[in-house]
């Protein structure tokens, strides 16, 4: 299938799109219509069966005569061939042997492609627990298919397959026992949006390393998600695995957080402690915000991550960890290190594997498979007994809407959409409700007096807190935090958020 005028990608989307517009046989058209020319192929059937076979619905079929769904029990024919192997690609060059004299079966197996073509290549788009989705081509010439389309042919249909797999997994066969909604994973999160097959790619590249890998993308887009998936497909996947918000810790307990401390380190410290690098060694450390850290902090980590060696806090004793070491930052390292808030080589350090998450907004085509998502989930969730519809418009107003919080945002506004769902009569299609930011006011003093006159010092401190906190986004600590707009100490700041209900005791 080498030609330089064929774009695996954009082939690949353009599948995905036939899909979502008209359903699975009509992507199997528009594969149909497009391998024709690559490959003699006649006909393409998807399945969906048991993994020994045993029994199989037929998904979809460019066929007007398709192969009818039915138990495998007959002593000479079967529904499918090599059964036994439905976990994994097959090239079938010649059918002869598997035929005879089709006009002497029984009506019932009359149907059975490899009866009518000579050649075969079957993939198994995804695999669940019990089940497997296959896709058959088929080719009136014997030998058609080789062994370097079966990476051709899956790398064409792999957003398609992720979105089969989403949208059918929970699908069960005759008989199949219910399971428990199973906890959903790292790599599952990622197999989400197809806008990041490519991270989704690196990461099963770099997991099977003990590289640092520095993740970089806005608050919202995945970054603990890719962290998650990282852990889970790499050797240390049942180690300890300790994730950390570099910005939530106060600047003056960091390095006793992450290094530990001996007793009588300061005062209160009545007993040696551990770090999180104590804690996570043998496994991953995952430090969240990297970019929050304090200079004094940054270079304890620089030291650790170059010798493997950390020292309590109060202690003159150094002990090696095995440590695997995520970062993640919203911030442009880059330019805090340019301005000389982040150290150089802790950037030349941390960054040996950057791996750039995307903004929703640049991977649109991610929204409509995350809100199919969103919506079967919290349905679920809320015990709706039906899957709300999602009127046009609506999706329309998602896609066109810029998404400063990203994926965590939109997962919100579906939630919220949900909830009000079902507390309304009657069953109208979803409506989502878009909370942008409020833009921050023109003028300081507007507002300050009331009608019944001025406010107290107490209600003007009171609303300044609150708008800090708002303009924050909520941060707490570190820079650009509530605690350095405010200049007041981080305890000081939790008293006051929870006199005024922000915080609870």
């Amino acid at each position: 299938m080498q030609d330089e005028n064929f774009s695996f990608e954009m082939t690949a989307k353009s599948c995905l799109v036939m899909y979502r517009m008209g359903g699975l046989r009509h992507a199997l058209l528009y594969l149909h219509d497009l391998l024709e020319s690559k490959r003699r192929v006649v006909r393409i059937n998807t399945l969906y069966c048991d993994k020994t076979a045993s029994y199989i619905i037929n998904m979809a079929d460019t066929s007007t005569v398709s192969v009818s769904n039915k138990f495998a029990g007959a002593a000479q024919m079967r529904p499918l061939i090599m059964s036994e192997k439905t976990m994994e690609p097959i090239i079938v060059d010649d059918l002869a042997p598997y035929q005879c004299n089709v006009e002497q079966l029984d009506p019932l197996w009359r149907d059975m492609p490899y009866l009518q073509h000579a050649s075969l290549l079957r993939l198994p788009l995804f695999v669940n627990k019990d089940n497997v989705f296959l896709i058959n081509f088929w080719s009136d010439d014997v030998g058609e298919f080789r062994h370097a389309d079966i990476e051709d042919f899956s790398r064409l249909l792999e957003p398609l397959a992720e979105e089969l797999r989403i949208n059918l997994s929970d699908m069960k066969l005759h008989g199949a026992k219910p399971h428990h909604q199973q906890t959903v994973t790292g790599m599952d999160k990622l197999r989400l949006r197809p806008g990041l097959m490519a991270v989704r790619r690196i990461v099963e590249s770099v997991a099977r390393t003990d590289t640092t890998v520095l993740l970089l993308g806005e608050t919202g887009t995945g970054k603990e998600a890719v962290a998650d998936a990282i852990q889970q497909n790499s050797a240390r996947r049942n180690e300890p695995f300790i994730k950390i918000n570099c910005g939530a810790i106060p600047e003056n307990l960091i390095d006793s957080e992450l290094f530990g401390y001996a007793k009588g380190a300061f005062t209160g410290a009545s007993g040696t402690k551990a770090g999180y690098f104590e804690m996570a060694d043998g496994g991953t450390l995952f430090l969240d915000e990297i970019g929050e850290m304090s200079p004094a902090s940054q270079v304890r980590l620089l030291r650790v991550l170059d010798t493997g060696m950390i020292c309590r806090v109060g202690s003159t004793r150094f002990f090696p960890v095995n440590v695997r070491i995520i970062a993640a930052t919203h911030d442009d390292l880059q330019q805090k290190v340019a301005e000389g808030r982040f150290r150089r080589d802790l950037w030349y350090r941390l960054s040996v594997l950057p791996i750039h998450i995307p903004p929703l907004r640049k991977s649109l085509d991610d929204i409509p498979v995350l809100v199919q998502y969103f919506v079967r989930a919290g349905a679920h969730r809320l015990g709706l007994s039906l899957l709300p519809s999602i009127p046009e418009q609506e999706m329309r107003l998602l896609l066109q809407y810029d998404w400063p919080g990203n994926v965590r945002e939109l997962e919100h506004t579906v939630e919220r959409a949900l909830v009000k769902y079902g507390l309304e009569a009657g069953n109208r299609g979803l409506h989502f409700e878009l909370m942008p930011l409020p833009e921050k006011a023109k003028t300081p003093d507007a507002g300050l007096r009331r009608e019944q006159g001025w406010p107290t010092l107490r209600e003007m401190e009171d609303r300044y807190i609150r708008e800090v906190l708002e303009h924050c986004g909520g941060k707490l600590t570190g820079t650009n935090s509530a605690t350095s707009v405010l200049n007041i100490h981080y305890s000081t700041l939790r008293t006051r958020m929870r006199r005024l209900g922000l915080l609870q005791s």
